[in-house]
């Protein structure tokens, strides 16, 4: 993970591309790149980790990280992926005490603008629509999570599972579906046991929904998925 020079060309104009700066005036544009980073990371690399005091937001440029948690047997808990243009810890820095809620780390090699909080919140205070960009991404994080939830809790687990592949997979005829997750990560992003989800597959592939031979999974039966999650 490198670290690189606060007015890099590519901080500044990574921050005029991304829509919440649209009007942001250049001398405030200025004062927030001259106290942040430019951040070029590699696969695998720690970006946040959990509980750590968070003095900073990423806005992801290019490249995959995932936020996570581990579990009390020392594994995954995934919390979701964040490609180019989205943001990492933006409302933590608005807490009392801003500690990370998750670690991040780089799913494949990237770069992206590390934004110093201070002067973030600084230009919150000075810039009246900026703010409001960042509390509507507040606002449809609530969303998705409460939406989240809803679902964990009305839902069976082959329906949870059905519409994970649909939506992270997006199978297209008999391709292989690539999922950006392990099979035990999986389990517990869905709250259910990894035995759970290997009962689902054994019995989709009776059922000839789907076939994993080679270790690469295939959607045979397409519609039939997506009637048990009501598509």
């Amino acid at each position: 993970m490198t670290i690189v020079n606060s007015r890099s060309a590519p901080l500044i104009a990574a921050l005029r591309q991304h829509p919440w700066f649209d009007g942001v005036d250049d001398a405030a544009l200025l004062a927030l790149a001259g106290c942040s980073r430019w951040l070029e990371f590699d696969a695998g690399d720690t970006i946040f980790s959990e509980g750590q005091a968070a003095s900073s937001c990423l806005l992801v440029c290019a490249g995959s990280l995932q936020g996570l948690r581990y579990t009390a047997d020392g594994g995954d808990k995934v919390f979701g992926h964040v490609g180019p243009g989205g943001w990492l810890s933006v409302s933590t820095l608005f807490e009392a005490a801003p500690r990370h809620l998750h670690g991040v780390r780089a799913r494949t090699d990237g770069n992206g603008c590390l934004l110093n909080g201070a002067a973030f919140r600084q230009l919150c205070l000075n810039d009246a629509r900026f703010a409001c960009r960042v509390m509507a991404h507040g606002a449809n994080l609530i969303r998705h999570h409460t939406d989240q939830i809803d679902w964990l809790t009305s839902s069976s687990a082959e329906e949870r599972l059905a519409e994970y592949i649909l939506r992270a997979g997006k199978p297209q005829g008999t391709q292989p579906v690539v999922l950006p997750l392990s099979h035990s990560q999986i389990a517990v992003k869905l709250g259910m046991r990894a035995e759970t989800l290997s009962r689902i597959f054994a019995k989709w592939r009776r059922q000839g929904y789907i076939s994993d031979r080679r270790g690469e999974l295939c959607i045979l039966k397409l519609d039939s998925l997506k009637q048990l999650v009501h598509i």
